[in-house]
């Protein structure tokens, strides 16, 4: 059964929509605001759901006054499923559409937040369905549906002295999620062949320059891509078996984003931030950049929050657009309160 009814493009965005908001909540103590993506070509549009409805009712009255073109489109919100002991768990959701498609894909993956120790994904992605597309169908007798593949190389290199085999594995994409899945997968298959014996432990993977303009969020996908593969079985058991260590990093831009350690614990904080320059930045990262920072727990006292927001609205006042609550409100006759960011008011 193919559950995203052979639309390549629309499984890479909801499982895009996993990661994104996997990464959003990680480091929060507390529920992240709904959000939606739009995708049309390689045009991407993010919006801000700040509803304490429904985010999927909230957001087709959002899309009736849409002015962009989009072809595909995710609605992403934090609520709950049910495990095996019928124990109400965390969940990110996402439901995705294709707008010639009737019906759509939802996921979940459920998680343990931080404010309970640790965040920790629980299991894996789990199947909601396929509901139908909340919007009216666009019909296309001849739609696309297929995406770019990954640029992928593995180049292997024999130790003179022990005839042991190291991997220098080369990637890019525009998309951090295609790139951390196929860093795990190729690790993966590596361990598991019947030549794991042959190899030395050693993994170098290379991401392109430049191929990524969200470099925190690939930071973090890969970091935990790399991460989980290690604590598998099929790592330990290598290692045990052949008394060896696996020893893996991972470099974008020139500089390293992951170094394997000695005691792994997936899904932790990826590695230090970096300065952004705001200028060299498009509007949806702009606004990307928005949601991750009203998303900042206690964001009201955070000083680094309240900075980070005033270089951003400075940005978007020179640019001369407004920030995406305003771009994309839904009229109604409510009065709208103050935002925690408008400080200043």
């Amino acid at each position: 059964m193919d559950i995203f009814n052979s639309n390549r493009k629309l499984e890479e965005l909801v499982m895009f929509g996993i990661d994104w908001g996997i990464f959003l909540r990680h480091d929060m103590e507390g529920q992240i605001a709904p959000f939606m993506y739009l995708k049309n070509g390689d045009e991407e549009y993010v919006r801000m759901l700040m509803t304490d409805g429904d985010p999927l009712e909230y957001a087709k009255k959002v899309l009736a006054q849409e002015e962009k073109p989009f072809q595909q489109f995710i609605v992403g919100y934090e609520g709950y499923l049910s495990d095996d002991q019928k124990e109400r768990v965390d969940t990110i959701i996402v439901h995705s559409f294709d707008v010639t498609q009737g019906k759509g894909v939802s996921l979940g993956q459920m998680f343990s937040p931080k404010e309970n120790g640790a965040f920790k994904k629980i299991d894996k992605v789990t199947f909601l369905g396929n509901p139908d597309i909340i919007i009216p169908l666009q019909p296309n007798l001849n739609p696309d549906y297929s995406v770019e593949e990954i640029g992928f190389n593995a180049i292997a290199l024999s130790d003179n002295e022990t005839g042991l085999t190291k991997y220098v594995a080369i990637l890019t994409h525009d998309s951090p999620t295609i790139i951390a899945n196929t860093c795990k997968q190729f690790l993966r298959g590596k361990f598991s062949s019947e030549k794991a014996h042959e190899l030395s432990g050693d993994f170098e993977v290379k991401i392109t320059d430049n191929c990524i303009k969200n470099t925190e969020l690939l930071s973090f996908l890969v970091t935990n891509a790399i991460d989980e593969i290690l604590t598998t079985d099929t790592i330990t058991n290598w290692g045990d078996k052949y008394k060896r260590k696996a020893s893996i990093s991972a470099t974008y831009n020139n500089e390293i984003i992951y170094e394997s350690a000695i005691d792994v614990k997936p899904l932790v904080a990826a590695s230090k931030k970096q300065e952004i320059d705001m200028s060299k930045l498009t509007t949806t990262e702009l606004d990307q950049k928005f949601i991750e920072i009203i998303n900042i727990p206690n964001a009201r006292t955070n000083i680094e929050a309240l900075t980070k927001m005033s270089e951003l609205l400075k940005e978007y006042e020179k640019r001369g657009i407004s920030t995406p609550d305003k771009r994309n409100p839904v009229k109604s006759g409510n009065t709208v309160e103050k935002k925690w960011w408008q400080f200043w008011k």
